[in-house]
């Protein structure tokens, strides 16, 4: 049947008539999805059928075969091709291993397994909270819509897909449109990043570091510790951020809110070292004198018994020296960046997490028919 196969021409009857292609996306599971490199990789199965009208066989002269497998090499088979690949070429099957279904009807199906990767644009700005979506495009370039029409007639079949460690696929759909004069099939993934990881080993020891930075207003300032306290969570802060810089998608087109924090926290601790010595300096040019600022001076209880000196003038307990002074700044300073932290960091999960989808996602979809009821839209005549 095959010795005068041309698999240059479309293997339809009437060649002023497209040749109908069905698809179904089939997934297998998320390989990797790198949001630094922009790069979507999807283990998965593609079902494709059409029918070749120039192969047809009554199975009772044949020992009773009802079907065949040959080469792709061997017969017409569609040139598709997934767009915006990594590689470049976006390929679809292997010609040297793939192997072809072919009925005595003359239905024909393909199943070609791989891995597909595309270029895919990354939104961080709600890291680690984040939702991705990343399509898939399949087409077949040389072909218009006057000579093949490609089709996707059913849901994508989620039922085979496994779980991934990093991404949760919370949504999946398919659409066709026509660009260039030619159907292009859109699978669309929309994920969601699993952020119980980031969590335990980014978010946590920064905030901890950061409600710790605030306990430098807590250190006596005449203890000659409280200089090195403030330094010393300076520079955890910047071993964190070079940790962090290693770990945090490196995309300057969107700027993520996480940096955001992470940079406020960081003023915060330049602020509180800024502080630190300058108080060190004062407090030991000045600690011992009168200080003429009275807005954190406590009110005199006028009913507390006082010494009385030899002139008849109050003692030197009563007064208000620079050191109470610095003092008393510590403990508002130590209230105002508590408060400060707190609405900071409030803000900033309130912010990432209305970006957050909390129901658990059912992608086993039924297979429902949008146009067509029928996988062939054409059949053999006997």
């Amino acid at each position: 049947m095959l010795n005068d196969y041309d698999p240059r021409i479309r293997p339809i009857q009437n060649q002023s008539q497209p040749i109908y292609i069905n698809t179904k996306f089939v997934p297998l599971g998320l390989i990797d999805f790198d949001t630094t490199l922009q790069q979507f990789s999807m283990m998965a199965y593609i079902r494709i059928g059409w029918i070749d009208h120039n192969i047809n066989w009554t199975p009772r002269f044949y020992s009773a075969t009802y079907s065949l497998r040959v080469p792709t090499r061997q017969i017409w088979t569609p040139n598709l091709i997934l767009r915006k690949s990594v590689d470049g070429q976006g390929v679809i099957g292997d010609a040297d291993t793939d192997r072809i279904y072919v009925s005595w009807r003359g239905h024909v199906q393909w199943v070609p397994e791989a891995t597909y990767s595309v270029v895919c644009n990354v939104n961080v700005r709600y890291y680690p909270f984040d939702e991705q979506t990343c399509t898939l495009t399949f087409y077949v370039p040389g072909e218009s819509v006057d000579t093949l029409e490609l089709d996707h007639y059913k849901n994508v079949d989620m039922s085979e897909c496994m779980e991934n460690a990093a991404w949760i696929i919370v949504g999946v759909s398919r659409t066709r449109h026509v660009r260039d004069n030619n159907y292009n099939i859109d699978i669309e993934f929309k994920m969601q990043r699993r952020a119980d990881f980031t969590t335990f080993t980014l978010v946590a020891p920064l905030l901890m570091l950061a409600f710790l930075n605030i306990c430098v207003f807590l250190v006596p300032s005449n203890s000659g510790e409280k200089g090195s306290f403030s330094i010393t969570i300076f520079l955890a802060y910047s071993v964190y951020m070079s940790m962090m810089s290693e770990t945090l998608p490196h995309n300057s087109v969107e700027i993520s809110f996480f940096i955001v924090f992470i940079i406020v926290l960081l003023c915060l601790s330049v602020v509180s070292v800024f502080y630190t010595i300058i108080q060190a300096k004062l407090a030991s040019a000045f600690g011992n004198k009168e200080c003429p600022i009275n807005c954190f001076r406590r009110t005199v209880d006028r009913n507390k018994v006082v010494p009385v000196g030899p002139a008849g003038n109050l003692e030197n307990t009563c007064v208000y020296t620079w050191g109470n002074f610095f003092d008393q700044l510590d403990t508002f300073l130590f209230g105002s960046f508590l408060v400060t932290i707190t609405l900071i960091t409030g803000i900033f999960f309130s912010v990432l997490l209305r970006n957050v989808t909390f129901d658990d996602p059912d992608l086993n979809f039924e297979p429902e028919a949008t146009t067509r009821s029928m996988p062939f839209r054409t059949t053999v005549a006997a």
